[in-house]
């Protein structure tokens, strides 16, 4: 367990929130974990099964495509 590094609480569980996230032109679901108490960001990162999610849908359109 670990403390914030905003409200010094410690950590147990964090809140985790999605949001779009834009690299260049492209648009990413992206995760963002929150402290529980002060509601702040501790860290982010693109969302992996919507990823995975994105990958098998092109692939299964290409193979339809075909």
């Amino acid at each position: 367990m670990g403390k914030c590094p905003h409200c010094e609480n410690l950590i147990g569980s964090v809140i985790i929130d999605t949001v779009d996230g834009h690299a260049d032109l492209t648009k990413w679901r992206t995760l963002l974990y929150k402290c529980p108490t002060c509601q702040k960001v501790l860290s982010c990162q693109i969302d992996p099964i919507a990823i995975r999610t994105d990958i098998v849908q092109q692939v299964v359109k290409e193979i339809k495509g075909r």
